[in-house]
């Protein structure tokens, strides 16, 4: 049976089919290393090893490192996540690591590395690769966040964001932090500045649809809400006509009050724009929801 992918699933294998300039590819290694790298020593060495529950992003950061240096790589299933139950793999590359240092700049801080546009851009592509996730694109909850152990890592991302005019917040969860984007119009900027332009337009077309559905929902709550108020308005209207048509002092009222309250009689339902259209239909009569509303306001005095 196969397994459909999640709104969080497809965006991450967007962001690793996109094409990278030399700057933004060294910006998303630097970023993911930043935050998921674990460093093992073996009797052949150093060796560094990545994990993801997706085998697309372990294939993304090793075609990456083939890509800018020479290293020999190995990818494996490490077993099955107890919380989520998600599978695990693992990148494991070992080659001159010195090498890889300098020229990514890995034991520098972020601030003096990520300075064009491009390198943070790729910069936030291996933040949410590496610790990101969104809800569906159909939840009713915008929510979008990116994880990490490191907090002057998400205090770099929430200021390169600050720069694009995009709000993001900092929490703790347990013993990790997040970033959180809540504001849907933020998110859609968020996914634009990353490269995601189709998983933004699934995520803006499925906000439209259910932003009309739910004005369409409220429009019809509110006539729902109007019919209830006529229906009552005209109801208790009704029972002051008949309380008062025997008497004297309806008589010696005009012709178009007692249209009116003959009007209100046969339509129950009916709003007072709609009796000024049937004084018009049947009586050939011109006269304004105002002046009917006078009526209404006379009949209670009487």
């Amino acid at each position: 049976m196969e397994v459909k992918q999640t709104f969080s699933e497809k965006l991450k294998s967007e962001l690793c089919s996109n094409i990278y300039s030399n700057q933004a590819q060294k910006a998303i290694l630097y970023s993911f290393l930043s935050n998921l790298l674990s460093i093992s020593l073996t009797n052949k060495g150093e060796v560094w090893e990545l994990k993801s529950q997706f085998f697309f992003i372990i294939k993304f950061m090793s075609d990456l490192f083939t890509e800018l240096y020479d290293v020999k790589k190995s990818v494996m299933f490490t077993g099955i996540n107890k919380i989520n139950n998600h599978r695990v793999y693992m990148l494991r590359v070992s080659g001159n690591f010195q090498q890889i240092t300098t020229d990514a700049g890995l034991l520098k801080k972020p601030v003096d590395v990520i300075k064009t546009t491009a390198q943070m851009k790729g910069f936030l592509v291996g933040a949410f690769l590496s610790g990101g996730s969104i809800s569906s694109s159909t939840d009713r909850r915008y929510h979008l966040e990116i994880r990490s152990n490191n907090v002057a890592y998400l205090l770099f991302i929430q200021t390169i964001l600050n720069k694009f005019n995009i709000s993001i917040a900092l929490s703790q969860r347990r013993n990790s932090y997040f970033l959180y984007i809540k504001k849907s119009y933020d998110i859609s900027d968020f996914l634009k500045l990353i490269g995601a332009n189709n998983s933004m337009l699934e995520f803006e077309d499925t906000k439209i649809s259910r932003d009309l559905f739910t004005q369409m929902n409220r429009l019809n709550n509110l006539d729902i809400s109007n019919i209830k108020k006529s229906t009552s308005a005209g109801n208790k209207q009704i029972q002051k006509i008949k309380q008062i048509m025997n008497t004297e002092i309806y008589q010696k009222q005009s012709k178009k009050f007692k249209i009116f309250c003959q009007l209100r009689l046969e339509n129950q339902d009916a709003s007072l724009s709609e009796l000024s259209k049937l004084f018009l239909e049947k009586y050939n009569i011109k006269i304004n929801r105002t002046s009917i509303n006078h009526y209404v306001i006379k009949l209670k005095k009487i």
